[in-house]
């Protein structure tokens, strides 16, 4: 039996009997018509040869997202899968790899990770016409528990920048009023700071490049390349810090390392930052805790979802809100009282409103 795919290619298959070939025949062009046809041929691949396929030919990946994709396929789906056909991934199969990967030490959030990239790799094999359909859809991976914020005050804020080496109080104001990711504080560069217009314009960050080595990039979204206004508070603590602990030349780094070059981050942690949350009475607190303290401080000054969005460089304002609109209930209410305000103010200017009355004391005044 011979037969054309939807890619006008021709292939051949032969049968026993003609009966058998007649019913692919008819299997084969139903497929075509429902476009839920695939080659045969693709289908038997593995899914090791098909990830490395995948990540040959798909671009637009962040050097940072390709390492994560790389890790986990590397350490925690080929071994398990690897050698199985991708035609012949069953959910049986699949759900088996989930619970096995759950019931070892890592962390849910990991599990979920690894579960995302095979997701992905299995969906660009329908793109691919190698499946018809995702074998990974309606499998859920497990939970994760959203690990609580941590919030400074912006008392505990002054008190963590005097505790902190002063070559990093600037660091501390900027992130905790700023709302830096920890990358784009560490490639933070002098000509990125308007001291004049009290502004840092973040357009790249510290992190790893295509070869892995420590690297500026471009920051993590088209939202993430943004100007962010500064309390005269901190542009004055950068104003200080440029003077006296900034890189050199135009383009040095603002924040440095004791002995120059780019910040570390295990080192900046372990020597620098737990001394001083400890010092402070702050811990435990992470270094990215202090965006979420932006995040608060800002909705207490009475941000709205979309200027947070735009301070923190949010792919939208929806993630904004899911993430921080637990913090706002406060304004809801205030929202509800100015309303009523409103509305109170909008009865008391009208007129009165005529009497009315009924029949029987009409004839009653007109009996008068």
């Amino acid at each position: 039996m011979r037969y054309r795919g939807p890619d006008r290619r021709e292939r051949s298959r032969t049968f026993r009997t003609r009966k058998a070939a007649e019913a692919y025949e008819r299997e084969q062009r139903n497929l075509r018509e429902q476009g839920g046809w695939v080659d045969p041929r693709a289908s038997r691949m593995t899914l090791a040869v098909w990830t490395d396929e995948w990540l040959r030919t798909i671009v637009h990946l962040r050097p940072s997202t390709r390492r994560i994709y790389e890790d986990n396929l590397r350490l925690h789906i080929l071994p398990a899968l690897g050698a199985t056909p991708v035609g012949r991934l069953t959910k049986t199969d699949l759900r088996r790899w989930l619970a096995e990967l759950s019931a070892t030490d890592l962390a849910p959030a990991s599990v979920h990770q690894a579960y995302r990239c095979l997701r992905r790799v299995l969906g660009a094999a329908v793109d691919g016409e190698v499946l018809v359909r995702n074998p990974l859809a309606g499998i859920k991976p497990p939970k994760v528990e959203r690990r609580e914020m941590r919030f400074l005050t912006a008392d505990e804020v002054a008190t963590l920048a005097d505790t902190i080496d002063e070559r990093y109080r600037a660091f501390v104001h900027l992130g905790a009023y700023g709302g830096l990711r920890w990358g784009e504080l560490a490639g933070l560069r002098r000509h990125r700071v308007d001291l004049l217009h009290r502004t840092v314009h973040v357009v790249e960050a510290l992190g790893l490049n295509a070869d892995r080595k420590l690297d500026l990039v471009p920051v993590k979204t088209g939202t993430g390349h943004r100007q962010v206004p500064l309390p005269t508070l901190v542009a004055d603590a950068l104003e200080d810090h440029l003077a006296l602990h900034g890189g050199h030349g135009r383009t040095g780094f603002v924040f440095v390392a004791p002995h120059g070059g780019n910040l570390d981050v295990n080192t900046f942690r372990n020597r620098y930052w737990l001394p001083a949350v400890a010092a402070a009475g702050l811990s435990p607190l992470r270094v990215h805790d202090l965006r979420h303290t932006t995040a608060s401080l800002a909705i207490a000054a009475g941000a709205d979802i979309k200027v947070l969005q735009t301070m923190l460089g949010h792919a939208s304002a929806a993630m904004t809100l899911d993430r921080y609109g637990h913090l706002m209930p406060g304004q809801a209410q205030s929202v509800a009282e100015r309303l009523d305000a409103i509305a109170r103010a909008a009865v008391s200017s009208r007129p009165p409103a005529p009497v009315r009355l009924d029949a029987r004391e009409r004839r009653g005044m007109e009996r008068d």
